[in-house]
């Protein structure tokens, strides 16, 4: 509902969930460069890093590839939130990136863990406030494209409300009766032999 007491249209809540996907996209994409940058900084110049720094790696690596170019599907007009599967799975291991960075960067662990007595908590902890951001901002991304995609599935011809096709704009149904239109003859016409 807007100020004036009507509800708002299909357009304007589109647009707002676009615009969030695109804010939640351009903060994964930051927090996956960030990270990146810092840990590769970390297994570069020290040879004691550790499994879990190099798992955050390859997943801040992975993340920021893919949303070099997932950062402008939410300005596609035919986007309808087909990375939701994406945005799930990549929560998942995000989750596990702040997990690992917690156990290992915590308090006074800073000073023992990926890599052992460097310091540098600060970017440590840098590291562990990214995770944060980017897995929050992904499962944000899980729950707006969660409604995109119901959204668009409801509105989309052949879908609900009797209304009889595969789900794809302009589909034809899937079962017809036989007539003029499918090539078989019609009961009249096969009685008497004649085609039209």
């Amino acid at each position: 509902m807007d100020s004036a007491g009507r509800r708002r249209g299909p357009d304007t809540v589109q647009r707002l969930l676009r615009i969030w996907l695109w804010i939640n996209d351009a903060l994964i994409l930051a927090s996956s460069a960030i990270v990146t940058g810092i840990l590769a900084r970390f297994i570069r110049r020290y040879h004691e890093h550790g499994t879990h720094a190099i798992y955050q790696e390859v997943i801040a690596v992975i993340t920021l590839f893919l949303y070099i170019f997932a950062i402008f599907a939410p300005a596609l007009k035919v986007y309808r939130g087909y990375l939701l599967p994406l945005n799930l799975a990549l929560s998942y291991l995000w989750l596990t990136n702040l997990i690992f960075s917690s156990q290992d960067y915590s308090g006074h662990r800073c000073h023992y863990y990926s890599p052992a007595y460097a310091g540098h908590c600060r970017l440590k902890h840098t590291v562990q406030a990214f995770n944060i951001i980017g897995f929050t901002s992904l499962l944000s991304n899980v729950v707006a494209e969660s409604v995109m995609w119901y959204r668009c599935r409801d509105s989309s011809p052949g879908t609900a409300g009797g209304r009889v096709g595969n789900g794809e704009k302009g589909s034809a149904p899937l079962t017809s009766t036989p007539g003029p239109t499918t090539g078989a003859p019609n009961a009249p016409e096969a009685a008497n032999g004649t085609r039209v």
